[in-house]
């Protein structure tokens, strides 16, 4: 039985007793952990454990659990090529009843430096799901999915920055950071959308020059948004020393 199973079955139990708060899932997961599994089944990755109790940089393409409420969790199953690196993973999400509510097609990844996560990114008072796909010497590129009105995660794009925490929900928007190299940075701002993530601008920041440039923008007026305040915003910035 895999320690997905073993997790559904424990917290399926501990509601049929009551409940399966978050302290009865953790000890489920823990007794899923140690329970007896076929050899074949064991992870050379460590086994399960719930995503966002890694410390950092843990827990890079292993299996892992993320809560989404009382009710619901999603599972990342990561599979290995031939030499034991991850190159895809299967999101599926849960009841923790014992419902599968959906499972996604294989997602080819690359090894990583993060672990996937919950966080809202635009303010709505619903977390999106970030994935990571592959990261460079700084920045980790993000598959982005988002809670439709029945709560189940679909992918509506991707978004590049230093890591989960980084990214910002301001005014409805998703601010992103990311870094081009060690003087220029950027600021990218998109809305999710009926058709997805959709770019509203880029900031070009310059901590050489001390200065601050747009390099898109689109219908910032729709965002309460003016060229003139972005950069004076981004360039009142406290550049360091």
């Amino acid at each position: 039985m895999s320690g997905l199973d073993k997790l559904t079955l424990a917290c399926a139990a501990a509601l049929a007793l009551g409940a399966c708060d978050a302290a009865t899932e953790t000890a489920a997961l823990a007794v899923a952990a140690e329970a007896p599994a076929p050899e074949a089944e064991v992870s050379e990755r460590g086994g399960d454990a719930w995503c966002d109790e890694f410390e950092a940089g843990e827990g890079a393409s292993t299996d892992c659990a993320l809560r989404v409420d009382d009710q619901r969790f999603l599972y990342l199953d990561y599979l290995t090529d031939d030499d034991g690196y991850a190159s895809q993973l299967v999101l599926s999400q849960h009841r923790f009843a014992g419902t599968t509510l959906a499972t996604s097609e294989p997602i080819d990844v690359e090894p990583v430096y993060g672990v996937a996560g919950l966080r809202d990114l635009d303010g709505d008072g619903a977390a999106e799901l970030l994935i990571p796909l592959f990261s460079g010497n700084v920045n980790t590129v993000f598959s982005v999915w988002h809670q439709d009105e029945t709560g189940l995660f679909a992918p509506v794009g991707e978004l590049s920055g230093y890591g989960i925490d980084s990214f910002e929900a301001r005014n409805g928007l998703v601010i992103a950071p990311s870094r081009g190299n060690a003087v220029t940075h950027y600021q990218a701002a998109s809305r999710i959308g009926a058709s997805g993530l959709e770019a509203v601008y880029e900031i070009e920041i310059d901590y050489e020059q001390r200065t601050c440039q747009l390099t898109y923008s689109t219908d910032l007026a729709a965002a309460g948004l003016d060229a003139a305040s972005l950069i004076a915003d981004c360039e009142a910035r406290d550049w360091g020393n």
